[in-house]
């Protein structure tokens, strides 16, 4: 942006006029010239900058993602050290979509705190946990935390239509993390299957096929394994209902081709783990049609079934991902 026109010097009215803007109106940034804070007076020929759709909720998103970190890191366990991870790599993510899209940096990196999101309309509302005392145990706050941040999905409904997906998947991982560290399920927030015209054809062929290699790898397991093959059967089994809800079940092939003889233990845990990941891959693909089909229902309905897929995914040996399904 060219410098601000010279104001003849020579004239104290002008000169005195401005110094007070400078002043009071424009901080100086690199590389762009001046700045209009967002709350400042209109001043002819100084741009102003519109907010962003929702950007409270996302400003409060990025600052939460660090609390989540801190309070990850007090677990001193694999589990924690893992989301701990995760939550830095999505504040480093939203952080750097906000600034290239001029959010003040300022503004997201004040002081981390459990103030947890907002609303589009800039009303804050608590999302997570507060500090735990002494008698709470770390896990415990970390879970009920994750599981308050995932239930307020929705919340982010009105933001740009390219980020849905990504929210999505981020509160995704939010909700698999809950039930990680709960050994619950946060309360299912979708009963009513996908939105109206989401195109979930390709989702529910994904489903059919894990449900049905999973029913394969159950049988051919025993002992422990087994107990571990037949929740995640039940966990599939109800996703796929959850797909289909609303509409006349389709005919279910008789069977699908295995990818690899299953003879062996060994070969139990590769088919569930490459299943899983081939299903959370195509749920994640499938998240753009459903936000945009209503961001609504596809954000909760997106973070609750790719939560799903993520936990079971995890217990067959898939790393946790901080935008599951998204590469």
């Amino acid at each position: 942006m060219a410098p601000v026109p010279d104001l003849d010097a020579r004239r104290p009215g002008r000169r005195l006029l401005l110094a007070g803007v400078g002043a009071v109106l424009l901080a100086p940034v690199s590389g762009c010239g001046i700045r209009l804070e967002d709350d400042a007076p209109r001043v002819p020929l100084v741009p102003t900058r519109p907010p962003l759709a929702g950007e409270a909720a996302l400003v409060a998103l990025t600052r939460d993602c660090l609390h989540l970190a801190g309070l990850a890191e007090a677990l001193a366990t694999p589990l924690g050290r893992d989301l701990a991870t995760l939550h830095r790599r999505q504040h480093t993510v939203l952080r750097t979509t906000l600034v290239a899209r001029r959010v003040p940096a300022a503004d997201l990196d004040a002081t981390a705190s459990p103030t947890g999101s907002a609303t589009p309309t800039g009303t804050a509302t608590p999302t997570t946990a507060p500090t735990p005392g002494p008698t709470v145990p770390p896990a415990s706050s970390l879970g009920a935390a994750e599981a308050e941040a995932a239930a307020g999905a929705s919340r982010f409904s009105a933001v740009d239509a390219d980020l849905l997906a990504p929210l999505a998947a981020l509160h995704a991982q939010r909700w698999a993390a809950a039930r990680l560290l709960t050994g619950s399920a946060p309360a299912r927030p979708v009963a009513a299957g996908p939105p109206d015209g989401a195109g979930t054809d390709a989702l529910v062929a994904a489903a059919d096929t894990a449900t049905y290699l999973a029913e394969v790898g159950t049988a051919r397991s025993t002992g422990a394994r087994r107990r571990r093959a037949e929740a995640t059967l039940a966990a599939l089994r109800d996703l796929r209902a959850d797909l289909r809800s609303g509409e006349d079940p389709p005919q279910v092939a008789l069977g699908h081709p295995l990818p690899f003889p299953v003879r062996t233990a060994a070969d139990v845990d590769r088919l569930f783990l490459e299943s899983l990941t081939s299903l959370r891959a195509t749920l994640g693909g499938g998240l753009a049609g459903l936000v945009a089909a209503d961001p609504v229902t596809g954000l909760v309905a997106g973070t609750c079934w790719l939560g799903v897929v993520e936990v079971e995914a995890h217990r067959w040996g898939a790393p946790l991902a901080p935008f599951p399904g998204l590469t």
